[in-house]
């Protein structure tokens, strides 16, 4: 039990960070599927539009729920440009899951309602979710800029070796680990006049 404790503890914040997204992300699920569905039974043969339409709506959910829930107290970039990143990442992830029901309807000639959302929920939204949670930690929500902490060496000397005492400290004697250096010194000869 101590090993699956100290695996939660060391990835507690990605576990409630990725709990957070995948909240907003059945979320905004929820409000994809009722859209399409809607749009697909308002307007039969207009799979495309309604895939982009419900895209389109669901992605200002998830905007909303993970600027202000899952990624608020990350640093934020200026606003204009997160948006701008935000929207441009899922329309890119709107494209992959277009281009599962673009294949479904005119590559296989399914164009069913049963079609579009397999095509739609079981291809293309795994395959874009994956883009888009990778996009937004790097790119629209990214980590602030940790400090760097430099530990202190535990046998490093306060003060340099030899040097005066400084402030009314003394200087710390060596390690007895350090070697000193050894300086060769010739004798002094004696002298005649002792």
């Amino acid at each position: 039990m101590t090993v699956v404790r100290s695996l939660y503890n060391r990835f507690e914040h990605l576990v409630h960070e990725l709990s957070k997204f995948g909240v907003v992300g059945a979320a905004a699920l929820l409000v994809n599927i009722a859209v399409l569905n809607g749009m697909l039974l308002a307007v039969k043969d207009k799979q495309i539009v309604a895939t982009i339409v419900s895209t389109v709506v669901a992605t200002c959910v998830a905007y909303v729920g993970n600027r202000y829930w899952t990624y608020k107290d990350r640093d934020k970039i200026d606003r204009h440009r997160e948006m701008l990143f935000f929207f441009l990442i899922n329309g890119v992830a709107a494209v992959i899951e277009v281009m599962f029901v673009f294949i479904a309807k005119y590559g296989l000639g399914e164009d069913s309602t049963l079609a579009v959302n397999v095509a739609k929920y079981v291809f293309g939204m795994p395959v874009g979710m994956l883009f888009r949670l990778y996009c937004y930690r790097t790119f629209v929500f990214p980590e602030g800029a940790e400090p760097e902490v430099v530990p202190a060496a535990a046998s490093a000397p306060l003060y340099p070796v030899g040097q005066p005492a400084q402030n009314g400290y003394p200087a710390l004697a060596p390690q007895a680990h350090v070697q000193q250096a050894h300086v060769h010194q010739r004798p002094i000869p004696e002298t005649a006049g002792r």
